[in-house]
C-alpha cells in the first residue's frame, strides 16, 4: 500500500501528475495557460477579480495565478458592465481568440457571471446549440436587444 503512494508522490514531484485541486472544471488560470489544449472547449469555473476592462463585454479576470480575457457576448444582446476590482465567479468555455491561422491566445467565453450582487446568465452553460444572439441583432423572431 505504501509503494503506490510513494510512486504517486514521485509523479507529483516530477510534474507528471497534478494535485487533485488543479483538476476538474475548477482549474486556475495558470493551469489553463500552461496547457491550453487540455482545456479547449471545456466548460470551467474560474474565480477572481475583474482586472482591466478591455472593451464592452470584455475584461481581464485575475485569479492571482494569471489573467485571462472573459468574453461576455455581444454588447447589443446584453451589455455587461462590472467595475474593475469586483470579485466574480465566471463559468464558461475555454476557446481560442481570433480566427484559424491568426490565433492570439485563449479566452473564456462566459455563460454565467456571478458578482456579490447579481448573477448574469449569458447563455446555456452546456453550450448546446447556437447562442441566443446567433443570427445578429436584426434576426427574425426575437429581434435584437439594444
Amino acid at each position: 500500500m505504501r509503494i503506490p503512494l510513494l510512486i504517486l508522490g514521485l509523479f507529483v514531484a516530477m510534474g507528471f501528475a497534478r494535485p487533485v485541486a488543479a483538476q476538474g472544471n475548477n482549474p486556475t488560470i495558470a493551469d489553463i495557460q500552461s496547457n491550453p489544449n487540455a482545456f479547449l472547449k471545456q466548460v470551467v469555473t474560474l474565480s477572481g477579480a475583474v482586472g482591466a476592462v478591455m472593451d464592452i463585454n470584455e475584461f481581464l479576470l485575475d485569479d492571482g495565478t494569471g489573467q485571462i480575457i472573459v468574453d461576455a457576448g455581444p454588447p447589443w444582446y446584453q451589455r455587461i458592465s462590472i467595475p474593475a476590482g469586483t470579485p466574480i465567479r465566471v463559468a464558461g468555455k475555454i476557446d481560442w481568440m481570433g480566427p484559424p491561422g491568426n490565433r492570439r491566445g485563449i479566452e473564456l467565453d462566459a455563460c454565467r457571471i456571478e458578482t456579490p450582487n447579481q448573477t448574469l446568465n449569458i447563455r446555456d452553460c452546456a453550450f448546446n446549440g447556437p447562442p441566443p444572439w446567433a443570427g445578429g441583432p436584426n434576426r427574425s423572431g426575437r429581434g435584437g436587444r439594444p
